[in-house]
């Protein structure tokens, strides 16, 4: 049997645990979350995006499995992804590197330089597709510049990787993928999933 949850170090909510009981869903304390019925996890999945908390599934986070996982579902281009969320108003914006900022800036025809001064410095971190590779990264402000709520991305070609692969978000723990609950692709993505964990080892047991 494949155990989860807090004695294994792997919690499957990340940040926080929901209240359930605030969602009428207290009868899933300790429940299997890969045995609930479909009505029961719409209702999850509705409270974890009302409550924008992600839901780590214990699939390996690697370049194969994060595409694989993003195949499960459709994007409905809704742009919830590309303007401010009211539940983490400290988010500093969309994670870009500095090669894709240059990407954006050919793209868009205008200078690196004069792209970067419309950007806040962010860091020096590993690349999530080539893991040994340390680039700076610099935050575009959100609401995103290139989001037009009628035509959409204006960057979609060269859009940063964190656009790419969401709702899948990267975290520290490459052992399992996080995704965001606050869409209707990251809901769809989610059930999938945990589908797919199931279906591979039918005792795995993630309790919430």
């Amino acid at each position: 049997m494949t155990q989860y949850g807090p004695e294994s170090g792997i919690d499957p909510l990340e940040i926080e645990k929901l209240d359930l009981e605030r969602y009428g869903l207290g009868h899933l304390n300790g429940v299997n979350l890969l045995d609930i019925s479909e009505e029961d996890m719409d209702k999850l999945l509705k409270a974890l995006g009302d409550e924008d908390i992600s839901l780590n599934i214990p699939i390996p986070c690697t370049p194969f499995n994060v595409n694989e996982v993003l195949t499960y579902g459709n994007c409905r281009r809704c742009g919830r992804c590309c303007i401010p969320n009211p539940l983490n108003p400290g988010n500093p914006g969309v994670e870009a590197f500095e090669s894709e900022l240059r990407a954006i800036a050919q793209h868009t025809r205008i200078t690196f330089e004069e792209l970067q001064g419309k950007t806040l410095r962010g860091k020096v971190v590993a690349h999530p597709f080539e893991p040994t590779k340390l680039s700076f990264t610099r935050w575009l402000p959100l609401p995103c510049p290139y989001h037009n709520e009628n035509t959409g991305c204006r960057i979609y070609p060269v859009r940063p990787i964190v656009c790419v692969i969401h709702p899948v978000v990267f975290t520290e723990d490459n052992t399992r993928i996080t995704i965001k609950a606050n869409c209707e692709y990251g809901k769809e993505l989610i059930k999938a999933a945990l589908q797919e964990v199931k279906k591979k080892d039918p005792s795995t047991v993630i309790p919430l």
